[in-house]
């Protein structure tokens, strides 16, 4: 792998990992406050999307650790 590469790989991890602390942060726990059904859902599918977007960046950044540790 070039250097360009490993630059190019370096510079793609640091933006996983900002992404990642954003998603994390964005996290918080439930209110316990009383919802209706429909902002329950809502607030439930934006939970789940923020945590599958979490372990998608996760395994990519899995990845780019693993080919810069190859490199």
């Amino acid at each position: 792998m070039s250097d360009e590469d490993t630059d190019r790989l370096r510079a793609r991890l640091r933006e996983i990992e900002a992404d990642l602390a954003a998603l994390r942060a964005q996290r918080d726990p439930p209110t316990g406050e009383p919802q209706d059904f429909g902002d329950a859902g809502a607030d439930l599918a934006a939970r789940e999307e923020r945590d599958t977007m979490i372990a998608n960046l996760e395994a990519i950044r899995d990845r780019l650790k693993d080919r810069l540790e190859e490199a």
